[in-house]
């Protein structure tokens, strides 16, 4: 393969994993703890919403610890998620190469 063709897929890569970035920025996924908790974040693990069920402040009404910890437990589950749609979206579009940049992103 000559460099200028491999110029131009690389060109073609970085173009393709620009739109996949725009596309996650409107994408979205949920993490939950026990029911009780979700966190809505976008492809990026950016955080969108908290949502609480109503028992949550019966449940945990002198446990403030408990409760930071379920809203923990969902955040870091929609981040998870948020991850592994990047790296699949990177992967179907472009491959191996995206793969290799959705660990960048």
């Amino acid at each position: 393969m000559n460099l200028q063709k491999l110029l131009k897929e690389a060109q073609k890569a970085q173009k393709k994993a620009a739109e996949i970035q725009e596309r996650l920025e409107t994408m979205t996924v949920v993490g939950t703890a026990q029911g009780l908790v979700e966190v809505e974040a976008n492809g990026h693990g950016k955080i969108l919403a908290v949502r609480l069920k109503p028992e949550v402040l019966k449940n945990f009404q002198e446990d403030l610890e408990g409760l930071e910890d379920l809203l923990l437990v969902a955040i870091q589950d929609a981040q998870r998620k948020a991850h592994e749609l990047s790296e699949k979206e990177m992967a179907r579009e472009l491959g191996g190469v995206g793969q290799m940049l959705g660990k960048l992103f």
